[in-house]
């Protein structure tokens, strides 16, 4: 009777690959680039997205500092209150298809963020988003 004989598969190369791979696309991936300009943003239930490209955010940190930037808020530059409408009327009329995003931290004073809103009311920007933190609604929670 013949014996048979087993076939073993080193799996040392595969397992080898497979970490070059992991190593590989952890290396090369691209992180979300920190903020320059953070804020705690107030918390909302809505759930409109806003895009990732194509935007000029408007940045109200906790002290009242207005910020402009495009998409990331990477290039953000600070605005004095007296700048922020010519400031915006030249970023809207170097892209005038942008959609605008007003960021304020939520413990900023209004009046900041209602002088910021008359800017782009008097730079005839009138649709803009605010961004706010999404809080989910627990089922216990009425809806409001």
């Amino acid at each position: 009777m013949a014996r048979r004989t087993r076939v073993r598969i080193d799996m040392t190369p595969m397992v080898d690959v497979a970490f070059l791979l992991l190593i590989f696309f952890m290396s090369t991936t691209q992180f979300k680039p920190p903020e320059q300009v953070a804020v705690q943003l107030p918390y909302s239930t809505s759930e409109i997205h806003v895009p990732e490209t194509n935007t000029i955010i408007l940045t109200v940190n906790r002290e009242g500092r207005i910020y402009i930037s495009s998409e990331r808020g990477v290039d953000a530059q600070e605005l004095m209150p007296t700048e922020a409408l010519k400031a915006i009327v030249d970023w809207r009329s170097r892209n005038p298809a942008a959609v605008v995003v007003l960021k304020g931290d939520k413990d900023a004073s209004f009046g900041a963020v209602a002088d910021l809103m008359d800017s782009l009311a008097d730079a005839k920007t009138l649709r803009f988003n605010l961004m706010t933190d999404l809080k989910k609604r627990t089922p216990a929670q009425p809806a409001s």
